[in-house]
């Protein structure tokens, strides 16, 4: 009997499989993309309203009302 010729013989390894497309890659993929377009409606919109630390229009203070507990009724 022969020995067998073991160059000839083709083994896969780790290191020459081809990494394969599963559901998850597909999730990583779908994710990605769904957090890059969300971070450009964000700037889409922050540039609208004039940019960072930008206000457009006028600025009014608002106060709570309070409540007068000697009345129970607010002012």
């Amino acid at each position: 009997m022969s020995q067998p010729d073991l160059e000839s013989v083709s083994v896969p390894s780790v290191l020459v499989k081809k990494p394969q497309m599963n559901v998850y890659t597909v999730m990583l993929i779908v994710a990605l993309l769904s957090l890059l377009l969300a971070c450009l409606f964000l700037y889409l919109e922050i540039r609208e309203y004039g940019g960072w630390g930008v206000v457009k229009g006028r600025i009014a203070a608002v106060t709570a009302p309070m409540l007068d507990l000697a009345r129970s009724t607010w002012v």
